[in-house]
């Protein structure tokens, strides 16, 4: 079985691919490979096209810090997303913004979108203790008017925003890959005071938990999903 580990920068991955590195006798060093996707949906988009299809993997996990939308999900928290979507694509004008959506560009259900969501059919069959299966918005440019998280919090319900997400729900879906997707909380969105973020502890916090759940991966349920 072959698992792909992947994230916008190799500041996400280098505790747990070292982790692994450094472990003598390890099942998941020999079937994970390690892979920085570059930020942004776009970069991220192209990136995991490309490894699918040379690739083949059995499992694509995106891993990466997020901004929370609310304090009920604290810096330094792990959650996992279950459905994504982008959040910035339409247009704004009197006033209001109206995405793809809202302008009857698409349905909403146009494959792979379910009722205008990028929905994980794939996490039932994953071992996820412990851990919160949330909403996600994805966006091009970070979130920081109140306006713009206002719209983004009544329209989505996210958790946690990212710029990545919805490129891995989308190429997955299309290509019938089984992904998963950790993010852990850095700072709240909006708040652009350095001082109130915590990245080391996201990344810590990170790490272990992908650590934990690739340790825990049993390889024949793992089978089950394609």
């Amino acid at each position: 079985m072959r698992i792909f580990v992947t994230a916008a920068t190799a500041m996400e991955l280098n505790t747990i691919s070292q982790h692994f590195k450094n472990a003598l006798v390890n099942d998941v060093a020999d079937t994970t490979c390690f892979q920085a996707t570059g930020i942004g949906m776009l970069a991220s988009c192209f990136s995991l096209t490309k490894l699918i299809i040379e690739q083949s993997p059995d499992l694509v996990i995106q891993v990466g810090i997020a901004g929370a939308f609310k304090p009920e999900t604290p810096i330094g928290s792990v959650v996992v997303v279950e459905q994504d979507c982008p959040g910035d694509i339409g247009v704004y004008e009197n006033g209001s913004f109206n995405d793809l959506f809202q302008m009857g560009l698409d349905s909403g259900d146009t494959f792979p979108f379910t009722g205008r969501i990028l929905r994980n059919p794939w996490l039932p069959k994953l071992e996820l203790r412990g851990l919160s299966k949330v909403n996600g918005v994805t966006i091009n440019e970070i979130s920081t008017s109140p306006e713009r998280i206002n719209y983004l919090s009544a329209r989505y319900n996210p958790a946690v925003e990212s710029m990545e997400g919805a490129a891995l729900h989308y190429t997955c879906l299309q290509t019938n890959t089984p992904f998963l997707q950790f993010r852990s909380v850095s700072n709240l969105v909006g708040e652009r005071n350095k001082k109130h973020w915590n990245i080391p502890l996201a990344l810590r916090n990170l790490a272990e938990q992908v650590i934990l759940f690739l340790e825990q991966l049993d390889q024949t349920n793992l089978k089950t999903l394609s």
